[in-house]
């Protein structure tokens, strides 16, 4: 996989998937717009790219949980940077707890860092897509965002939103040859939890199937510049999503204890 010239913009890239999505498509070539709250994490990542591949990295400091912010880091962004090929809206959080019990704060940080951050970066980078005639917008969702589980009604809203959102994108740009991927993943092995699960028990209940952030990497990129409408990781969860779709009602009744582990 050769990318040498094409430029690569990762919102969420100081740690976790983001960080590794970086790593792997800096090996591959591309030139690289990295951002995130951390700018100490991102010059150090940029460093160690630039060191083990010479590739071109920029980074930008963004609270995308402030609009404002991030909406003027678009600008500079896009100004710097006319043309993207390919855009993955990684940056995510999220917070396991009971509706009754989120605070007002953290609903609003999940709903505008998980969908509408993601939408604006969207908005910022099509019409230089457009231009170009063929790029990649890439989503990455949540199994959540196809499963709602208890304490995570606000989360799963968010990744709901996302995969409506690239349905609806996906048919709009492919005249324009824009492909658009939605990458929905069960748990994953990354700081997120973190924040969204500091008691640890979620992550217990879930180490026999935690996903590695450079597996769930290297399917992505592999899957740039195709037709690839999702990605579903693990695999039997994405089958388990179908037979939810079609008997929700039986689902939550057979795996009401599993659902509610975290």
């Amino acid at each position: 996989m050769e990318r040498n010239n094409e430029t690569m913009l990762i919102t969420g890239a100081s740690s976790g998937l983001g960080r590794e999505l970086a790593r792997q498509a800096a090996a591959a070539g591309y030139r690289l717009l990295l951002a995130a709250r951390s700018v100490q994490k991102l010059e150090e990542l940029a460093d160690e790219l630039y060191e083990r591949y010479q590739t071109d990295v920029k980074v930008y400091r963004a609270d995308l949980s402030d609009g404002v912010e991030w909406r003027t880091v678009l600008q500079h962004i896009t100004k710097e940077n006319p043309i993207i090929d390919v855009l993955i809206n990684n940056a995510g959080v999220g917070y396991f707890r009971n509706f009754t019990e989120m605070e007002t704060l953290q609903t609003e940080t999940t709903m505008r860092v998980n969908s509408l951050a993601a939408m604006e970066a969207t908005a910022a980078v099509i019409p230089g897509m457009m231009k170009r005639g063929s790029a990649h917008v890439i989503m990455i969702g949540s199994m959540a965002g196809k499963v709602a589980t208890p304490k995570a009604a606000v989360y799963g809203a968010s990744k709901h939103a996302i995969i409506g959102f690239s349905n609806g994108l996906r048919q709009e740009l492919k005249p324009h040859g824009i492909h658009v991927t939605a990458v929905n993943l069960g748990p994953m092995d990354t700081n997120f939890f973190d924040t969204a699960d500091p008691s640890g028990r979620y992550q217990q209940a879930s180490a026999g199937y935690m996903l590695q952030p450079d597996k769930v990497a290297r399917k992505i990129l592999a899957a740039i510049g195709k037709g690839k409408r999702e990605i579903n990781l693990p695999g039997w969860m994405g089958f388990g999503s179908k037979l939810y779709q079609l008997l929700p009602g039986l689902a939550e009744k057979v795996l009401g204890k599993q659902f509610s582990k975290k």
